[in-house]
Parts: C-alpha cells; sequence; structure tokens
C-alpha cells in the first residue's frame, strides 16, 4: 500500500469541507499556513508522506474551520496591507476596509514629526502599519484589552516598530499623562446591540465581543471621543474614524452640534459604502 501522501489529505479536507457547507479554499492554504508548501512545491512534492504530526496539525485545524471558526484564528494570523499579523481570540480580525482608513491617512498627513495616535488599536495594524510607513511621525497605540496589547507588542516586535504602547479606554491614557496629539485615528466597536441578528454566527462566535459592539446603537464611544477632543487633541488636529456604513449623517451631525466650526467628511469604501469619517479639529 503506497504511503498516505499531502495530496491524499488534500483532497479527502476538501470533500470534509464541501460536506459541511464551507469553502474548500482553506485545503491549500494551510499547507502554506502551518507547513510553508506553497502551490510549486505541492504540485513538484505533492505525493510525499505526510509525517504524524502533520497530519494531527492539518486535520485539527480543518475541524475548527468545518466548525465555522474563522481561518484566521485557526492559523493565527492575517494579512493586512501586505503584511502579516498575530491575531488571537483576543482581537478582531483586520478587514479590507480598514486598509483604506490606513490609505487615506497617509495620503493626507505629512510625515513631519507629527504625533499620531490610534484608539483602541487591537492587534495594531493600523497604528503600526503607519508607523512603519513614516520616517519621522510618532504614533502612540492604546487599548483597553492586555490581552490585544499583548499581540500588539508581538507585531510591533514582528514588523521592527518601536511605538509607544498604553493601555486604557478611548483617551484616558493620554489623558492622565497630559498627553496631546496632531492626529486622532479610531476604529472602535461600531456595530450596535440591536445589530446583533444581522451578524453572522462566526463573528458572533468566534470574535471579541469587546471589539464589536458599542452602545447608542454604535455611536456611543464616538461621541465620547468627540466630546473629549480637547483634552488630547492639538487645535487644528486631525481625526479619522473608521464608522458602520449607517452612521456617516448621524456622525456629521453630532461633531457639527459639538464643534460647530468643524466641517465633517465621509469617504466610500470600496463597496460604496459609507466607511470614514474625517475631520480638522476647529475651535
Amino acid at each position: 500500500m503506497p504511503p498516505y501522501s499531502y495530496r491524499e489529505m488534500v483532497k479527502e479536507a476538501k470533500a470534509s469541507l464541501s460536506l459541511s457547507g464551507e469553502e474548500t479554499r482553506p485545503a491549500m492554504l494551510l499547507l502554506e499556513d502551518l507547513f510553508g508548501m506553497g502551490t510549486a512545491d505541492f504540485l513538484l512534492d505533492g505525493d510525499r508522506e505526510v509525517p504524524p504530526s502533520d497530519h494531527d496539525r492539518y486535520t485539527r485545524a480543518i475541524a475548527r474551520i468545518r466548525n465555522g471558526e474563522p481561518y484566521q484564528y485557526v492559523v493565527g494570523s492575517a494579512w493586512f496591507y501586505g503584511e502579516k499579523f498575530k491575531v488571537s481570540r483576543e482581537t478582531l480580525i483586520p478587514r479590507n476596509e480598514t486598509e483604506e482608513l490606513v490609505e487615506l491617512v497617509l495620503e493626507l498627513e505629512q510625515d513631519d514629526g507629527r504625533k499620531v495616535v490610534d484608539i483602541g488599536c487591537g492587534t495594531g495594524v493600523i497604528g503600526l502599519t503607519l508607523a512603519a510607513a513614516w520616517d519621522d511621525n510618532e504614533v502612540v497605540l492604546t487599548d483597553v484589552s492586555g490581552a490585544a496589547l499583548d499581540i500588539t507588542k508581538e507585531n510591533a516586535r514582528s514588523l521592527g516598530v518601536d511605538s509607544e504602547i498604553m493601555q486604557g479606554n478611548l483617551f484616558e491614557p493620554l489623558m492622565a499623562e497630559n498627553t496631546k496629539v496632531d492626529c486622532v485615528i479610531s476604529n472602535p466597536p461600531y456595530i450596535g446591540y440591536n445589530e446583533m441578528e444581522d451578524m453572522g454566527d462566526s463573528v458572533i462566535n468566534h470574535e471579541p465581543a469587546l471589539a464589536l459592539f458599542a452602545e447608542d446603537e454604535g455611536l456611543g464611544l464616538y461621541k465620547r471621543m468627540i466630546d473629549q477632543l480637547e483634552h488630547v487633541l492639538h487645535a487644528g488636529g486631525t481625526v479619522y474614524f473608521e464608522i458602520g456604513w449607517k452612521q456617516g449623517a448621524a456622525l456629521s451631525d453630532y461633531v457639527t452640534m459639538r464643534w460647530p466650526k468643524v466641517v465633517p467628511q465621509v469617504k466610500k469604501d470600496m463597496n460604496g459604502n459609507d466607511r470614514i469619517l474625517y475631520f480638522r479639529w476647529e475651535v
């Protein structure tokens, strides 16, 4: 009897995923993420015998995917802006739309020594990507979750980025040290508890609620930050929020009600949905 090969293992995994109603693509992706075996390697060496340890690791991963666990949590990483970031069950999985937030900030903000803060950084993808792209700007990252900041620190080391990382809720760590910045960036929890039934089971069952949901139909954390800008932002500084697709008008109205001289702008994402609210803070 011929040895059990990687090719046979992948064939069985695809059949198993298909029967469970899941996409079959992860069967091949796992070879790269678990064993460093790319497509070319598989074509050349797919008939090689699978060591028992590889088989066990692979089949456990397939079982987790078959049960609806997001692929990124299974392999412990996610790609963002061309870099691989570590993720865990304590952090939100980075979304493609957030790359558009990073692109807008890089387009509009000069690299001239300004101080920038990423509020609620999670894995750190926004702040660390910006820090890696800039030479002179200083980036501070904050989050209320210590477990999330542990992941941020690992990602910072992996990228070779030396940024200040602070624990605390929203602006609290900055205010505690009387720190003011030139730019505030945040992708906070913005899903209202009333929208929970619209979320997919994979998100509800596996991603951290702390990073997903907020009070006041998802607007609560934005409003708290908007109300406290004078404590952390220099006059003339800028603010960038990733927002929910139904929140642009309500948040724009709140900004102008709270700060009448501000003219907020809303940018749509690749799908044509409102996704980024940004403005220069004039008082």
